[in-house]
């Protein structure tokens, strides 16, 4: 599979793929956001491509491109880990953040499994990647230094936490695909914090780690 591979949504100009960055309808998040996300869906603002990544192995990456990562319960040939980066323009505190970040080429095994994801500088402990309200209006948040899913089944990915993380299969499951029994399930996981403070700085990003464990 193209390591390449761009993924299109039905919330952004397709010709801006690389920034994954996107609020959901109904959303309770405040309206600042919610524009700043806006103003990086019409600009399609990705200089995020332009910033490297060092995976375990010491060779240099960029956002977009992916690296390989292993997981217990995948037996063939590793996960393939996709960041993508985005820009938040806002005066004083806008900065490179990491939006999302896409696993593919999982394997089927690896269904009935939790799925822990967190994000490293050069050194020090994993870096905040998201957040949620812990009071009625968000005056009060947690912040969250890992994302946390369940690989329920070919179709499903379940949040095992409350922080403003989404989850979705890109898997192809229609009859006739065999993109799951050849173990090439995809997830994306997107950051999606209301505070630009807990988008994780895409400049400081050197390691990213996947661990699974039973359910």
């Amino acid at each position: 599979m193209n390591i390449l591979k761009r993924y299109k949504s039905d919330d952004f100009d397709e010709s801006f793929a690389d920034d994954a960055e996107y609020v959901e309808e109904g959303s309770s998040k405040p309206f600042l956001v919610k524009a700043i996300a806006m103003i990086l869906a019409v600009t399609g603002i990705a200089y995020g491509a332009n910033i490297a990544l060092t995976p375990n192995g010491g060779s240099k990456l960029e956002f977009a491109q992916g690296f390989l990562a292993t997981a217990a319960c995948d037996t063939h040939d590793g996960i393939t880990v996709i960041p993508y980066a985005g820009y938040i323009n806002q005066v004083g505190t806008g900065k490179f953040s990491l939006d999302s970040v896409i696993l593919e080429n999982i394997d089927a095994t690896c269904v009935g499994k939790d799925f822990t994801i967190q994000v490293y500088a050069e050194s020090g402990t994993a870096l905040t990647v998201s957040e949620s309200a812990t009071s009625a209006g968000g005056a009060s948040y947690t912040q969250f230094d890992l994302g946390h899913f369940y690989f329920q089944d070919s179709n499903t990915v379940v949040s095992l936490d409350n922080s403003y993380i989404d989850y979705d299969l890109l898997t192809d499951t229609s009859a006739g695909s065999t993109e799951f029994t050849d173990n090439q399930s995809s997830i994306n996981i997107v950051f999606d914090p209301d505070r630009i403070l807990s988008f994780a700085d895409a400049t400081a990003v050197r390691r990213i780690t996947i661990q699974t464990s039973n359910h």
